[in-house]
C-alpha cells in the first residue's frame, strides 16, 4: 500500500531530485552520473538534459508497473494475455533508452508497429488454443444438460483486443503520426491541430517545444492512465485496492494539467502534486482503516452473541 503511494510520484520524481540543469539539488547525493552519460555533442543519452532523460525514464518504469500489475490481476479476464502487448511495448522502450538505442533502426515507428501486431496475433493463437482445450473439455458435460456451444471467438472479445493493440501504440504513436524535424507526416489529415494549440508569440504547442514533444508526453501519460484504471478495475478482491485511486488520481490530473495548457503552472509544481499525493493516500489509509476497524467490531460482537447463547 505504502509503495503504491511511492510509486506515484515517479513521474515528477526528477522534478523533486533536479534543478532544470540537471543538477541535483543540494541534499541529493551527487554520483557525476549526467557527466557520465553525456557525450561530445553535449546531449545526454541522446536528450537534450539530464532531466529529460531521468523523466522519460522514470514514466516509462512507472507506466510498465501499471501494465504489469494489471495483468497480475485479469487472471480471468479473456482480454489478459493482449494485457502482455502493453507489457512489451513498455519494456521495449525501457530498454531503448537504457541501452541509448534511441537514434537506432529499433526505434523505428514500422519496426515497432509490426512488432506489436506480431506479438498480439501470436497471442490470441495461445489463446485461442487454451481456451479450444478447456472448450472440448466441458463440451461433453454441456452436451447431457442440452447447453448451447460457446463461441469461443465473439465481436466483443476481438474488440477488447484491438482495443488494446491501439493503445499499446502509446509509446511510439508520436512516431507514427509525426516525423522528427518535419512535422505531421502527408498521410494524416490536415485538421489544424498543430496552428490550433502552437502559442504565435512563444511558438511552443500548448506548453512544449514541438507538437511531437506534447503528443509523445500525452500518450504516455494516456498510456500510463489506462493500465492504472485497468488494474483498479480488476483487482475487485486485493485489499490494496482503494489505494491504487493515489497513481489513477495522478494520473488523471497530470493528463488534466496538459489539457489546459497549465505544465508552467503553480499547480503543476512537483511540491503540490507531492502534497496531493500525501493529502490522498492519508484520506483512503483513515477511511481503508477505520472501517476495517468497524468491520472487525461487528465480527467480534457478533461471536460474543453467538457464544452468550450457546451458553444460555
Amino acid at each position: 500500500m505504502t509503495i503504491l503511494i511511492g510509486l506515484s510520484s515517479l513521474p515528477f520524481l526528477h522534478e523533486l531530485i533536479l534543478d532544470n540543469d540537471g543538477n541535483p539539488f543540494s541534499w541529493v547525493p551527487n554520483f557525476h552520473i549526467a557527466e557520465t552519460l553525456t557525450t561530445e555533442n553535449g546531449r545526454v543519452w541522446g536528450y537534450s538534459k539530464y532531466h529529460v532523460l531521468m523523466y522519460f525514464l522514470l514514466i516509462q518504469l512507472y507506466t510498465l508497473i501499471a501494465w504489469i500489475g494489471w495483468f497480475t490481476v485479469a487472471k480471468n479476464k479473456k482480454y489478459r494475455l493482449a494485457i502482455l502487448m502493453g507489457v512489451a511495448s513498455s519494456a521495449y522502450h525501457l530498454i531503448l533508452i537504457v541501452f541509448n538505442s534511441r537514434k537506432t533502426n529499433f526505434n523505428n515507428a514500422d519496426i515497432k508497429l509490426i512488432s506489436t501486431a506480431i506479438i498480439g496475433i501470436l497471442l490470441f493463437l495461445i489463446y485461442y488454443y487454451y481456451a479450444k482445450k478447456r472448450e472440448e473439455k466441458l463440451q461433453h458435460a454441456l452436451d447431457h444438460f442440452g447447453h448451447a456451444k460457446n463461441k469461443l471467438i465473439s465481436v466483443k472479445l476481438l474488440l477488447s483486443w484491438a482495443v488494446i493493440f491501439c493503445i499499446s501504440t502509446g509509446p511510439y504513436l508520436h512516431d507514427i503520426i509525426t516525423v522528427s524535424g518535419k512535422g505531421v507526416t502527408d498521410w494524416v489529415p490536415q485538421l489544424g491541430m498543430v496552428e490550433f494549440l502552437t502559442d504565435t508569440s512563444s511558438g511552443k504547442v500548448w506548453g512544449f517545444n514541438s507538437y511531437r514533444i506534447f503528443l509523445l508526453t500525452i500518450s504516455l501519460h494516456v498510456f500510463a492512465q489506462i493500465a492504472w484504471a485497468g488494474w483498479l478495475h480488476d483487482a475487485i478482491y486485493k485489499l490494496y485496492r482503494p489505494f491504487l485511486l493515489v497513481p489513477v488520481g495522478l494520473s488523471l490530473y497530470q493528463i488534466i494539467v496538459m489539457l489546459l495548457d497549465k505544465t508552467d503552472a503553480y499547480l503543476n509544481r512537483p511540491n503540490i502534486k507531492l502534497l496531493m499525493i500525501l493529502f490522498l493516500g492519508s484520506i483512503i489509509c483513515y477511511f481503508y482503516f477505520f472501517k476495517n476497524k468497524r468491520f472487525e467490531s461487528k465480527i467480534i460482537d457478533a461471536s460474543e452473541v453467538s457464544q452468550t447463547a450457546q451458553s444460555d
